[in-house]
């Protein structure tokens, strides 16, 4: 309980920034050094530390089956609404974010051993997905080409995957040099936190029914199926768990920013990635315990 009312006082000083004189591009900034050090540096730490079994393809598989069941969902219950919204939910529920705010999380509710697991999920699922199914779903929407070759130099280049596959085949760092990586990789947490607070935007437009409906889907009807379909395969172990709790993220803030862009229901995107992440703070502990309990 401490640690998640800690995320939520993070989450409070980044929001609360908003007000002071800090630059419009504050979040920005911190999103780089996070992006080019922090999480790097977590990466560094977390992958050599990975147990490679037959329970790992778990982290890979579900957030592509996740996506699946997310966009038959969107067209199922939202097929109706205007071409824009409907672009707009399927980044947003599709999509979670599993890094910036999901590494805290699970640091939470789980444990730091959580964190090597996450990152596999993060990286070969959503990140991934972000790339590839995001990048077309706006271009789709927007009438745009569809440009394969910045999708695949977009990959090859993000840094996190790029120390992703150098921690797959260059193992454990030297211990000489492991204190200094913590130094770095302890920054994820505070910095991310606060950068996700900075970025939150609370003001409810017109579509208070859809909003509402598409926060449910998102947080307890999406994270209910796959904790359904886990526990009657009978998959019980840590990757299973951290796998289900990724799952179970609110609104990714970077689909959310794409949405906004493109022009796809920007109030509601706005208000769907805030309001998700302060839901969230009570829907995924609850979602542990139930895991916990299946």
């Amino acid at each position: 309980m401490v640690q998640i009312l800690f995320i939520l006082f993070l989450l409070i000083i980044g929001y609360s920034l908003k007000f002071a004189k800090f630059p419009q591009d504050f979040g920005k900034s911190l999103n780089l050094f996070v992006i080019y050090i922090s999480f790097p540096a977590t990466i560094l730490l977390q992958v050599p530390r990975i147990t490679f079994d037959n329970s790992l393809w778990i982290a890979v598989i579900t957030p592509w089956s996740v996506l699946t069941l997310s966009v038959l969902l969107v067209f199922l219950f939202f097929r109706h609404l205007p071409r824009n919204t409907l672009a707009a939910l399927l980044l947003l529920v599709p999509l979670g974010n599993t890094s910036f705010f999901g590494f805290p999380m699970l640091e939470a509710v789980i444990g730091k051993e959580a964190i090597q697991y996450a990152i596999v999920y993060d990286q070969l699922g959503s990140f991934f997905m972000l790339s590839t199914y995001g990048a077309f779903a706006v271009s789709y929407f927007s009438g745009d080409r569809i440009n394969i070759f910045g999708i695949v130099k977009k990959i090859a280049l993000f840094p996190p995957f790029i120390f992703l596959i150098f921690s797959f085949i260059a193992g454990p760092m030297p211990q000489i040099i492991i204190p200094y990586i913590e130094l770095l990789s302890h920054t994820l947490v505070p910095l991310a936190l606060i950068s996700v607070g900075f970025s939150m935007q609370l003001k409810l437009g017109d579509d208070k029914v859809i909003f509402a409906k598409t926060l449910f889907l998102k947080l307890v009807l999406i994270p209910l199926i796959a904790i359904g379909i886990f526990a009657i395969l009978d998959i019980h172990n840590m990757t299973a768990t951290v796998t289900l709790l990724e799952a179970s993220m609110p609104p990714m803030i970077t689909a959310g920013a794409l949405a906004i862009h493109a022009g796809f229901a920007p109030r509601l995107s706005a208000a769907l990635v805030g309001y998700g992440i302060v839901v969230s703070l009570a829907t995924i502990p609850l979602l542990y315990q139930l895991i916990l309990f299946l």
